[in-house]
């Protein structure tokens, strides 16, 4: 058992850590969707769910639904059910994004390539070059179609014409060129008679260099129809350090352009997006001033800034303030030699005030206070929040504001709850009654005032009257004024046919708010009749009082129908009514016609349903059972005794003999509903088994004792504890000791030190009925109580 019990607790132990391990794994997971960028629009929602309530946390978390709606990311879907650590990953996705630097994802992102449309018409200012196919359309009066590859060093050559030098020429001054060549040999493209066109075939490659801060410098083969940001996107983007707002291009070594990427994130401008030649050179160097902005802006993170750039640009690229910012201030730290110092920038100095690398802005929010709202509750039609204006400043008028007072508003005394200079908050009571009325001056209204008027009924608890016994409902039931017994009755669904109508009670609370002595009575009672269709006998009607109960009690002579069976050697077989109390063995044997000659009268047994308390000792047994196996306690192996004991019937131990032929008598046994009377058949064996060296079936034979049946089964054998052996007889009797009588179809169990052979329940149960299965709970209480 200690083996057992470690394992579990083993088992516990490790549950417990994998589902830690599994939080922790979802979590990172998530995190690292963050990190990658993937992590979709409905995680966002369900992380903004699960902070509900929370107003500070739920505006981080739109912080954070705001970061991700500003990048377009691939979903990929992540499970997301920890509500209790949503918290922690929203600060944690937050102070990610914080601490990136606007833009820098812009060129990893998988879904935004650059990558350039082959499928396009050729724009008209595409450069030719060596291993571009271009294609010669002739049409009209001549026709042909001739596919050309410009070779290395530059030309096509075009039959009874020559070569022709295309390279370094854009489409549509190759068009000239080669029409005024094929001029030669078509005289038509003077007079129009003959068409001619000019399109790129396949594209050839070119290879472009990319420096400094990238992702992975080197020599890159593209398309030559590429652009800046495609080469920036295959190359891996911008690092940490690299600049977005200074990308160098140079061609034939010299600068060709410098691209600022803001530009084109923030307004669109595609005309930052140079297409690229052969051997260009793009070099993005280190970012020159970095400042970081927190707090209320639609994305606070870092931002790269350039020369004579000021707070009004910051706030551009962070999206402006948000909804709740203090737009009037923005605190500024900066860094000056070996110390910090603060900046308090007013809004009017925000287009001026010029911004140095490792600035930190913060924009904080708005106050939770309002200067001209107040707030009514309670009894009103219209509840809320009012502002103090031309139309609503006293209290008369924010209660007209709200389309007046309930019918169930409580007017003796309303409660005004009023914000002091020092923010602390006093009340003060008001009679609505003489408010409403003019008797009492109406009251100013100030702002963050919170007027509350109470209900009638929210100033006393709850009432409820309740009925028990013998009707359809029995529960609790809210109480209404001039309620009736029989309005209860009706609402309990009405009487039940075991209910008896000469005997309800109704007991009422003793209600006396200024008495000071204990009294002995405890309650009123009221005992009533109850006549046909639910009327009360001798008044019109019993009227209730707040929390009456009612108690509807059965009738003493109603008693629903109650059967025996009969079951094997009888004339009649089968189920008889229990006709009067007291009904006995010897009666329902008569009645079924007595027993036949075959039947074994000292065999019969009385199967019988446990009550409800028998049930709770059936119970507390099991457990009993359970504790002595975990001490090592010496005992049968119950091998299923365990579900024997969980059943709902029992064996009862009689003498049918005795009560046949003693009616009345003691072993004459009162039965109730539900037993079950069987009868069996001679048996002339005798069954041995435990701790016996060949458990076995022996042939009875009268006068023998224990000890003769158990050496016929090869004696007992060394664990045998032979002191402790016991006799189940098949009337359902048992005895125990050596000395214990054996009768045909008894069974005989000798106990062992240690579980050596697991006795057969099956068996046993089989020997003496299909359905005395709870023989096995029997025999377990005899083992217990040795």
């Amino acid at each position: 058992m200690k083996r057992v019990f470690l394992l579990i607790s083993t088992l516990c132990a490790l549950m417990i850590s994998l589902q830690s391990y599994a939080q922790n794994l979802n979590q990172q997971a998530l995190l690292e969707a963050y990190r990658n960028g993937t992590l979709s629009q409905g995680k966002i929602e369900e992380l903004k769910k699960s902070q509900a309530g929370n107003s500070q946390d739920v505006n981080r978390t739109r912080r954070v639904t705001a970061l991700y709606q500003d990048s377009t990311k691939q979903n990929i879907p992540i499970g997301l059910t920890m509500e209790k650590d949503s918290l922690a990953v929203v600060h944690a996705v937050e102070s990610r994004y914080m601490n990136r630097i606007f833009g820098h994802d812009l060129f990893t992102n998988s879904k935004l390539t650059f990558e350039p449309n082959l499928s396009i018409a050729t724009p008209d200012n595409y450069v030719l070059g060596p291993g571009d196919e271009v294609i010669v359309d002739v049409w009209g009066d001549a026709q042909s179609t001739a596919n050309f590859t410009i070779s290395p060093d530059g030309r096509i050559n075009i039959p009874n014409v020559g070569p022709v030098t295309l390279s370094g020429l854009s489409i549509s001054e190759a068009t000239r060129r080669v029409r005024n060549s094929l001029a030669t040999i078509y005289e038509g493209l003077h007079d129009g008679s003959v068409k001619m066109k000019l399109s790129l075939g396949s594209i050839r490659s070119i290879q472009v260099n990319l420096t400094g801060e990238v992702g992975s410098s080197g020599t890159y083969t593209l398309p030559s129809l590429a652009t800046l940001f495609h080469a920036l996107h295959v190359a891996g983007g911008v690092n940490d350090l690299g600049t977005m707002r200074n990308i160098q291009v140079y061609r034939s070594g010299k600068l060709f352009s410098q691209v600022d990427v803001y530009d084109y994130i923030l307004n669109g401008n595609t005309d930052k997006d140079i297409a690229l030649l052969d051997g260009d050179l793009i070099t993005v160097s280190a970012y020159g001033k970095l400042v970081q902005i927190t707090g209320e802006v639609k994305r606070p993170r870092f931002y790269e800034m350039k020369q004579n750039e000021t707070i009004a640009d910051l706030l551009r690229f962070a999206g402006d303030f948000t909804s709740e910012a203090n737009r009037n201030i923005i605190s500024v730290t900066r860094r000056q030699g070996g110390e910090y110092k603060s900046f308090t920038v007013e809004s009017s100095k925000f287009a001026s005030f010029n911004l140095e690398d490792g600035d930190v802005l913060s924009v904080s929010g708005s106050l939770d206070r309002y200067e001209n709202r107040v707030e009514i509750r309670g009894a009103v039609y219209r509840a809320g929040h009012y502002a103090i204006d031309e139309n609503t400043k006293t209290l008369k008028q924010l209660i007209a504001r709200a389309d007046g007072l309930r019918e169930d508003a409580f007017k003796a005394r309303a409660l005004l709850y009023r914000e002091k200079a020092d923010w602390t908050t006093e009340m003060k009571s008001v009679d609505l009654e003489g408010l409403m009325s003019g008797k009492v001056a109406d009251i100013e209204l100030r702002p963050n005032d919170v007027f509350v008027v109470s209900t009638i009924t929210g100033l006393r608890e709850e009432y409820t009257v309740s009925i028990y016994g013998q009707v359809g409902s029995p529960d609790i039931y809210p109480y209404a004024e001039n309620m009736t017994v029989e309005d209860l009755l009706v609402a309990a669904g009405g009487l039940l046919e075991s209910a008896s109508t000469a005997n309800v009670t109704i007991t009422r609370r003793i209600k006396d708010t200024k008495s000071l002595n204990v009294r002995d009575e405890l309650l009123e009672t009221f005992t009533i009749d109850v006549k046909d269709n639910l009327v009360v006998d001798g008044q019109k009607g019993f009227v209730l009082q707040p929390f009456d109960q009612v108690l509807v009690r059965r009738s003493p002579v109603y008693v629903p129908q109650s059967r025996v069976t009969v079951q094997g050697e009888v004339a009649f077989a089968g189920s008889y009514p229990i006709s009067h109390r007291n009904m006995r063995l010897s009666e329902i044997i008569e009645a079924a016609g007595k027993t036949t000659p075959a039947a074994y009268v000292q065999g019969a047994y009385l199967l019988r349903e446990m009550t409800e308390e028998e049930q709770m000792q059936n119970q507390a047994l099991q457990k009993m059972i359970s504790k002595q196996a975990m001490q090592g306690a010496d005992s049968l192996n119950l091998g299923g005794a365990e579900e024997t004991l969980a059943a709902r019937q029992y064996v009862v131990g009689i003498d049918l003999q005795e009560a046949i032929g003693n009616p009345g008598s003691d072993a004459d046994v009162v039965l109730r509903d539900g037993d079950v009377v069987v009868v069996p058949e001679y048996n002339g064996t005798v069954r041995v088994m435990g701790s016996v060296l060949y458990p076995n079936s022996i042939t009875y034979k009268e006068g023998k004792n224990l000890k003769y049946y158990a050496k016929a089964s090869g004696g007992f054998d060394n664990q045998a504890r032979k002191g402790k052996a016991f006799v189940i007889h098949m009337n359902g009797m048992v005895e125990s000791g050596m000395s214990a009588k054996v009768l045909p179809g008894s069974i005989i169990i000798v106990p062992s030190r240690r579980i050596k052979e697991p006795v057969n329940w099956s068996d046993i149960v089989g020997v003496i009925s299909s359905t005395a299965s709870t023989a096995a709970m029997m025999i377990s209480v005899i083992n217990l109580s040795k």
